[in-house]
Parts: C-alpha cells; sequence; structure tokens
C-alpha cells in the first residue's frame, strides 16, 4: 500500500460519502424562463468566473429578501453565493469551529457530522465546556432555540441558522442585535433548481473570512448557475 492510501483509507472511514447522507431528491423541472436565462447568460458570454462571492445582482437579491422578510440589515458585500448549501455548511463550520471543538445540533446531525470529523470535533445535544457553534434550523423545537441563544447573549457562540428546506418562518436569531453579529444564515435553492448546485451565506462579522474560505475551495459559483438563479427568484419563487 502506498502512503498516500494509507493516509486516505482511515480518512475515508471518518467521513461518510455525502451522498449517502441524504435521499434522492425529488428534483422538479426547470422552469423554462430559467432555461432562457441560462441561455442568454451563455450567449452573452457569461462563462467565466464572476466576482469571488457571486454575482451582485444575486448578492442584492439576498440582501433585500433579509431585510425584507425578517428586517435584517445585510449589505450585499456579506453575502457569498455558494455551490449549494453544503458549500455554506463545510466553509462555515470549519471556519468558525475550532479544531476539537463541539457544536450544538438539535436536529438532523448528518449535515454538519463530515466537516467536523474533519477537525476533530464533535456534535452534541446540550451546552459543554467545549461548544463553540450552536447549528439551528427552523424546524427545532422553537422553546430549545429561544433558551439556547439566550445563553448565547453571555458567551461567544457562532450561530449558523440554516433555513434551507425550511418552511417559511417570521423568526430569525439575527433579529435580536446582541446577536446579529455572530450569526451566519445559509439558504439553498435546490428545492426549484435542483441540480444548479445554488446556495448562499449571509451576514456576521466573519463574512469576509466566510467569503475567503469559499474561494480557496472553488473560487466561485458557475457563472451561468448564478444567473439561472436570479431569473428563477425574481419571478416569484417562494424562498
Amino acid at each position: 500500500m502506498t502512503p498516500p492510501q494509507t493516509l486516505s483509507r482511515p480518512l475515508a472511514k471518518r467521513v461518510a460519502s455525502l451522498a449517502a447522507l441524504r435521499p434522492p431528491p425529488d428534483c422538479p423541472p426547470t422552469p423554462p424562463h430559467v432555461i432562457d436565462a441560462a441561455v442568454d447568460a451563455l450567449a452573452r458570454g457569461e462563462t467565466h468566473y464572476t466576482d469571488r462571492p457571486g454575482i451582485p445582482e444575486l448578492r442584492g437579491w439576498v440582501a433585500r429578501h433579509l431585510h425584507e422578510r425578517w428586517g435584517l440589515r445585510v449589505d450585499p458585500s456579506e453575502v457569498t453565493i455558494t455551490c449549494g448549501s453544503t458549500e455554506a455548511r463545510y466553509v462555515a463550520l470549519t471556519l468558525l469551529t475550532e479544531p476539537g471543538g463541539a457544536a450544538l445540533c438539535l436536529g438532523d446531525a448528518s449535515l454538519i457530522r463530515g466537516p467536523l470529523q474533519l477537525l476533530d470535533g464533535h456534535i452534541v445535544e446540550q451546552r459543554v465546556d467545549a461548544l463553540r457553534l450552536l447549528y439551528l434550523r427552523p424546524d427545532d423545537d422553537r422553546a430549545t432555540v429561544l433558551k439556547l441563544l439566550q445563553q448565547a447573549q453571555t458567551t461567544d457562540w457562532w450561530i449558523i441558522w440554516d433555513i434551507s428546506f425550511c418552511a417559511p418562518d417570521a423568526f430569525h436569531p439575527a433579529q435580536d442585535t446582541q446577536l446579529a453579529e455572530r450569526v451566519v444564515t445559509i439558504d439553498s435553492l435546490s428545492q426549484g433548481l435542483a441540480g444548479w448546485r445554488l446556495g448562499w451565506m449571509a451576514g456576521s462579522a466573519a463574512a469576509l473570512r466566510l467569503r475567503a474560505g469559499k474561494q480557496a475551495i472553488t473560487i466561485c459559483t458557475t457563472a451561468v448557475s448564478q444567473w439561472a438563479g436570479l431569473a428563477w427568484l425574481e419571478t416569484g419563487a417562494t424562498k
């Protein structure tokens, strides 16, 4: 066995296949106007790298969406378009959780297990001394979420608010001004554009660091997908 094989096999055992963690999605057909937008983008020559955090038009949509739905003030410069919510979770978790640290998750831990294993981190369901981050979703038990957020006011915990594949909700942790700079919002466009690999992460004092982390992994999200996603969102897609 070669040295690379010796090193890679233990790692492969620790990190599960991403495809095995989630059931195959029920993919709706791509709307014709979205396909037209992608074709138009190709015809315009949108075939190269975009701004590293994403095209300004799409980042602007996300910033407006956060303000209109939850009253949050997020500048487009604090928005990064990602290759789906999987990449957003990976970047946020690996940059905001210290090696050996703990992340608290109330729901489906399979969404965050892989990145934490790379850091020798662990997932907990209640407060521990090594806790560095809360991974929360709108479908988590609300009373427990509120209790944790109250505790977070007196700590330095980061908070990931993952709204991907969740029903619309009027509540958002960043509505609390004491927490806003430590809340990273993550979402996916796969409900309507599965396979186009589009998601985003936004907000927090770490926004520029998260942007740099995404750039180090994939440089930028595919230009054609971004223009297609913008067309889908601007024509009334429910997000």
